[in-house]
């Protein structure tokens, strides 16, 4: 049975440069895969590919059996996908209620969506999603004073107001404090019952607590997939992330 997302021997060129080289990857439904690797290795180019930010030199993208392949970035969210940067892209000068709200707004028709915010179905949607981020008693308070990790669970409550099946985040850990860190991973590991994630981090030890599978790169290539009991175990990964393998 074919994945929810399947990468098919993918290559990325910048002129002489090869960033991302014949790598291919299979996602499954309801999956958490981790996407590890030292810096450089090619895991945030392997998002712009899939979201489409980024065109592929060679190979295709394979989104519940449809090609997507070189399609535009907007397309590609229509059709599911939604994505995490590293740098928080939220509202400031809004309340969070409010920055749910405009990710809700995805309707060209502004009568559309007026009417949609009046439904009891966007109001019970809104409390869940809140809920499920842990934000319910902060929606009326303004978006830029929110704590570093609640930016952080803002943005993806965001994603989740947007219904894509498929979440692409990138590093969402980065910058939180322990505590923060662990209601991420409780987080994470309640969304993946619902959703798909890709989910790019350095912090092995945040990937061990999240991670159904870890497909590590190096140098823009597969260097290893599997659970991270096996991933731990792999000598070559272990030469890469120590540093002893030649570069």
């Amino acid at each position: 049975m074919a994945g929810m997302l399947e990468l098919k021997n993918l290559n990325k060129n910048f002129d002489a440069v090869h960033v991302i080289n014949d790598f291919s990857l299979e996602v499954f439904e309801n999956s958490l895969c981790c996407l590890v690797g030292p810096n450089g290795a090619g895991k945030t180019t392997t998002l712009d590919l899939i979201t489409g930010r980024q065109a592929p030199s060679s190979g295709k993208i394979i989104l519940n059996g449809v090609d997507i392949t070189g399609k535009a970035e907007q397309a590609i969210c229509r059709l599911g996908i939604g994505r995490k940067f590293q740098i928080p892209a939220i509202f400031r000068e809004l309340s969070v209620e409010q920055n749910l709200a405009v990710a809700h707004s995805i309707e060209i028709n502004p009568i559309k969506n007026i009417f949609s915010f009046s439904s009891k179905n966007y109001k019970t949607k809104m409390d869940e999603i809140a809920d499920k981020v842990g934000l319910s008693h902060r929606l009326p308070e303004m978006a830029g004073n929110l704590s570093h990790g609640e930016i952080q669970w803002l943005e993806i409550g965001m994603l989740l107001m947007q219904d894509a099946p498929l979440l692409l985040l990138d590093e969402p850990v980065a910058g939180m404090t322990e505590g923060e860190v662990s209601k991420t991973v409780d987080i994470l590991n309640e969304l993946k019952k619902i959703k798909t994630l890709i989910v790019v981090e350095h912090d092995m030890g945040f990937v061990r607590r999240i991670a159904d599978v870890v497909t590590v790169m190096h140098m823009g290539s597969l260097l290893a997939k599997g659970s991270i009991e096996q991933i731990e175990k792999n000598q070559e990964v272990r030469n890469v992330y120590l540093g002893t393998e030649d570069e």
